[in-house]
C-alpha cells in the first residue's frame, strides 16, 4: 500500500483531495519519484524524460509534457507544507493520459548509515523489464519480506546466471583501485542518481566501465555503493557476509561529494 500523505494533490494539473486520488493510483503501472529538498524539486528535467521512456518502452499510450510536469510538481509543492520529502508521479491512459503527483512516506539513510555503510544481502530475483520503472506488486512484495526478515537495507538483485544487475529500488557501484564499475545500461533500471554519477566521474575522469558483474567476483572489489533518488551515494558495508570498508574508501568519498555538489546547484 502506498502511503500518502498529502491532503493536497494533483491530477492533470488540477488540485484533487487525498480521497480522490487514492482509487486511481491502482490504475497506474507507470511511475517516477522525485526528491524535494528546501522546497525545490531535484533533477526534474531528468526524471521527466525517464517517466516518458518508460511510457513509451511499456507500450502504452500518450506522453508527457514538461511544462505540465514541471507546473504540477510545484502546484504540489506550493499546495502542502512539505518541504524535504518525496514526490511520486503515476501515470495511467483511459481514453486520455492522466498523470498523478502526490506526496508519499519517504525514508531517508540516517548520518550513521552514511558514516558505515549499510548491510545489503544478495537475492536471486530479476525484474520484467529492467529499463521500465513500472509497479510489479508481486516482485516489490517478495522483495520487501525478504529484506525486512533479514534485517537489510537493501537486496542485491542476482540473475539466474549468476551475474549482478542491480538493487531493488536502487542502483549499485563497485570500486576497484580508482574505477567505479557497474551493469551495463541494458540490464538495469537508468537511474537519475545513477546517471549523474556518470556524468560528473566522467567530467572529472574517474572512469567508469559498464560491464556484466559475475557474483563470484564481488568480494574481490574495493568497495561498494548504492545510488537512489531518497540514498543519494550510500556506502555499502556487507554483501551478505562480505565486508567493505566502503564509507573510508577515497573513491566513494569523491564521488559522494562531487554528486553532493550537483544538488547543491540544484537547490541553489
Amino acid at each position: 500500500m502506498i502511503n500518502i500523505i498529502s491532503d493536497k494533490n494533483v491530477m492533470n494539473n488540477q488540485i484533487i483531495t487525498k480521497e480522490e486520488i487514492e482509487p486511481l493510483i491502482n490504475d497506474a503501472k507507470i511511475y517516477e519519484v522525485i526528491r524535494v529538498i528546501e522546497g525545490r524539486a531535484i533533477f526534474l528535467k531528468e526524471h521527466f524524460q525517464r517517466m516518458n521512456e518508460s511510457i513509451h518502452l511499456s507500450g502504452i499510450e500518450g506522453s508527457l509534457n514538461y511544462e505540465e510536469f514541471k507546473n504540477s510538481a510545484e502546484l504540489l509543492i506550493k499546495e502542502n507544507s512539505f518541504k524535504n520529502l518525496n514526490i511520486r508521479v503515476s501515470y495511467f491512459y483511459d481514453k486520455k493520459p492522466f498523470t498523478l503527483f502526490y506526496f508519499i512516506e519517504s525514508y531517508y539513510p540516517s548520518k550513521e548509515e552514511f558514516i558505515e555503510g549499510v548491510h545489503t544481502i544478495a537475492v536471486k530475483m530479476e525484474r520484467a523489464n529492467p529499463n521500465v520503472k513500472a509497479f510489479q506488486k508481486e516482485f516489490k512484495d517478495n522483495v520487501t519480506r525478504i529484506i525486512k526478515e533479514e534485517k537489510a537495507f537493501e537486496a542485491i538483485l542476482i540473475n539466474h546466471d549468476d551475474t549482478v544487475s542491480e538493487g531493488s529500488k536502487s542502483n549499485i557501484f563497485f570500486v576497484k583501485d580508482n574505477k567505479l564499475i557497474t551493469s551495463p545500461d541494458s540490464s538495469v533500471l537508468l537511474g537519475v542518481t545513477r546517471n549523474k554519477v556518470i556524468s560528473v566521474c566522467e567530467e572529472n575522469l574517474i572512469e567508469v566501465e559498464k560491464r556484466i558483474i559475475r557474483l563470484d567476483e564481488i568480494e574481490s572489489f574495493d568497495g561498494v555503493f548504492l545510488t537512489g533518488t531518497s540514498n543519494d551515494v550510500l556506502p555499502i558495508k556487507t554483501i551478505d557476509d562480505m565486508l567493505f570498508n566502503s564509507s573510508e574508501n577515497e573513491v566513494v568519498k569523491r564521488v559522494s561529494g562531487l554528486y553532493l555538489e550537483e544538488v547543491r546547484k540544484e537547490i541553489e
